[in-house]
Formats: C-alpha cells, sequence, structure tokens
C-alpha cells in the first residue's frame, strides 16, 4: 500500500490552486446546518458519502475550513498511484480487490487514530455511488478499525450532494450528522451507520429543496 507523507510545502501548493479549481468548477459550496463541536483531545473518523470524483477534495476544504487537524484520506490504490503528490497532503491508499492489502490499509487507518488528534476520513461505501443509491452499500472496514484501536474515537458521518440549480456550474452542499462518541464496546454496528447516512442524506435533500442558506466555504 502507498502510506501518507505530509509535506508542509505540499500544502502551500495545493491550498491555492485547489481554491482556484473550485471556483472555476462550481457556482457555490454550502455548508449547511451547524459546523460540529468534537472534543479537542479525541481522533476523529469522518465518514461521508461517495458519490464524486471530487470528494477527497471536499474533505480537505472542510478540514482547512473547520477542523484544522492533521487530515488523512484512504484513496483507492489504482488512484493514488496516479497520482502520487495526493500522499503528501494526507492520502493513502486501499487496494479493495486484495485481501491482504485491505487489512494492511485498515491497521494503518488505526495507526494514524493513533497519532496526534488527527482526522482520518473513509469512505465506508469503498466507492463510487449515485448520492441516491439505497441501501448504501457500507463494507464492514469501519467496525473493524473501532474494534482494533479500542480508544474513544469522534465518530462523524457527513452527508455530500452536487446540484445543478439554475446556474451554469453546479453547487455544492454538506451537511454534517452528530458527533458519537465510540469505542470497540459502545459501537452500534455498521447497519446502524448506514441508517444514520441515509438519513442524513435525506435531510440534506430536504434543505435544498428548500432553499435553506448556509455558509459559503468558497467565501
Amino acid at each position: 500500500m502507498i502510506r501518507a507523507q505530509h509535506r508542509f510545502w505540499a500544502d502551500i501548493i495545493f491550498q491555492p490552486y485547489l481554491t482556484w479549481l473550485f471556483k472555476r468548477n462550481f457556482h457555490e459550496i454550502q455548508l449547511l446546518g451547524t459546523p460540529p463541536k468534537i472534543p479537542d483531545d479525541l481522533p476523529v473518523l469522518l465518514l461521508p458519502n461517495h458519490s464524486t470524483w471530487w470528494d477527497g477534495f471536499f474533505v480537505y476544504l472542510l478540514n482547512k475550513k473547520i477542523f484544522r487537524r492533521t487530515t488523512y484520506l484512504m484513496m483507492l490504490e489504482k488512484q493514488l498511484s496516479k497520482y502520487k503528490f495526493f500522499a503528501k497532503i494526507g492520502a493513502y491508499s486501499i487496494e479493495p480487490e486484495n485481501r491482504r492489502n485491505i487489512i494492511e490499509s485498515l491497521e494503518y487507518t488505526v495507526e494514524l487514530l493513533n497519532q496526534e488528534i488527527p482526522l482520518v476520513s473513509v469512505f465506508p461505501q469503498g466507492q463510487l455511488l449515485p448520492w441516491h443509491t439505497r441501501p448504501l452499500g457500507y463494507k464492514r472496514g469501519v467496525e473493524w478499525i473501532l474494534r482494533k484501536y479500542g480508544k474513544p474515537v469522534a465518530v462523524l458521518p457527513l452527508a455530500i450532494r452536487t446540484e445543478f440549480l439554475g446556474e451554469k456550474r453546479p453547487s455544492v452542499f454538506f451537511l454534517f450528522g452528530a458527533v458519537h462518541l465510540f469505542d470497540a464496546g459502545t459501537f452500534q454496528g455498521v447497519d446502524w451507520l448506514e441508517q444514520t447516512e441515509s438519513e442524513l442524506l435525506d435531510d440534506l435533500a430536504f434543505r435544498i429543496l428548500h432553499e435553506e442558506k448556509g455558509q459559503n466555504l468558497l467565501d
């Protein structure tokens, strides 16, 4: 697998470039609802749905705007092998077709959670699927990670949706779920987690339909 190799200079280069890309490709990027309040002494396991090529970049943006932690993102090895620069801003790889590689990537995720209060983002679906896909098809990796890590961690669901709403460029909407403090013994299971994310996506769709306004992260 490919491990993350954070480099300060990579952030300096990438952050303004990504801001330019966002402004070029999106009409707006809005965070709806209230930003989450997370204990300062706990690592964060951020769990978004995965419906666009941009989702990893969205996680990067949310971290810069809200969390301001050292962030790590699991992505497919075949993609990270093509874009190795992303490892220098926190990406690491998984190869879903290789069981041995899966275990190695999950163990590495546990290793990352043991570092100083990081934000680690994993896509529980494990593949790109339309946001309206039901069931979401969560894999069991999150449960494995929490069992292996053992200690308390802030588990944070995230709903992401893009829509064309009367503009040439699409709008992006984020909605965070409640912060759940879990350890190996208190996690309520992948089925519960998947249902929680489904309800969060439905809530986001309702808010978009009713034209709720939030914080524009492109400002």
